[in-house]
């Protein structure tokens, strides 16, 4: 059975998004103002940032529940 969302619980869910992605790049600029990560890296995890944004802001996306033991392990950036 598919779970059909209305429009403005669809935007409440994109500005959480949007917010989470957001503290993410804050960790990510603090993070490089501490020297803990390369330029290079925190260039590419900015244009990945804007890129989910993206994604995000088309509404062209489908959130996935995951064990958080299995995301914590994808997802680590320096």
């Amino acid at each position: 059975m598919t779970e059909t969302i209305s429009a403005e619980d669809q935007g409440d869910e994109q500005e959480q998004l949007a917010r989470e992605i957001g503290e993410e790049l804050t960790d990510a600029f603090v993070a490089y103002v501490r020297g803990d990560v390369a330029f290079e890296d925190l260039t590419f995890g900015v244009f990945d940032a804007l890129s989910d944004l993206h994604v995000i802001a088309s509404g062209d996306y489908v959130l996935e529940d995951t064990d958080e033991s299995e995301a914590d392990g994808e997802h680590e950036h320096a």
